[in-house]
């Protein structure tokens, strides 16, 4: 499987557990882990198209940071990811690990940091395979249809999660 299929694939599945989790808090953490995989794949699929190599281990913001800089992807490709961006991501990125590293504690996210965090996982993808994609043909046109239906929906997920009134 294609990087980019991966992405679809990942981004897909992440976009069904949150409508699931609007109701029901049991995928919130695959919610969470998925959103961070996706702008994740998406910044090692922009970086690697402009030639970047990436490193074996990154954290889980380094690689955001990477498609953030104009040294690695230049503009108008490099990642828009402003301070209060990256609190967000980080803060979804903080949400995970504590997940996936559990310490005996409940785990628990507010629904303030899935909304912003997924919202900025979103937009990442949108923007390096999307609206700025270093190169054409990164997806084809059906899978641009598809991962813009599935982001359009995370994003309206996002809004419902942070006011559901």
């Amino acid at each position: 499987m294609t990087p980019e299929a991966q992405l679809l694939d990942t981004t897909s599945v992440t976009m069904s557990r949150f409508g699931l989790c609007v109701t029901e808090t049991v995928f919130d953490p695959w919610v969470v882990a998925g959103g961070v995989l996706m702008a994740q794949q998406a910044a090692v699929i922009a970086l690697r198209a402009a030639g970047d190599s990436i490193p074996a281990q990154a954290g889980g913001t380094e690689l955001l940071l990477r498609a953030a800089s104009k040294d690695r992807l230049p503009a108008p490709f490099t990642l828009p990811f402003g301070a209060a961006t990256r609190q967000s991501f980080d803060r979804l990125v903080e949400a995970r690990n504590a997940f996936m590293h559990p310490r005996g504690q409940i785990w628990q996210i507010s629904a303030d940091t899935l909304s912003r965090g997924m919202q900025v996982a979103a937009g990442v993808v949108r923007h390096l395979i999307l609206t700025q994609s270093v190169l054409n043909d990164l997806v084809s046109p059906a899978q641009q249809e598809a991962l813009q239906s599935d982001l359009k929906a995370i994003d309206a997920f996002a809004e419902f999660v942070a006011d559901p009134h």
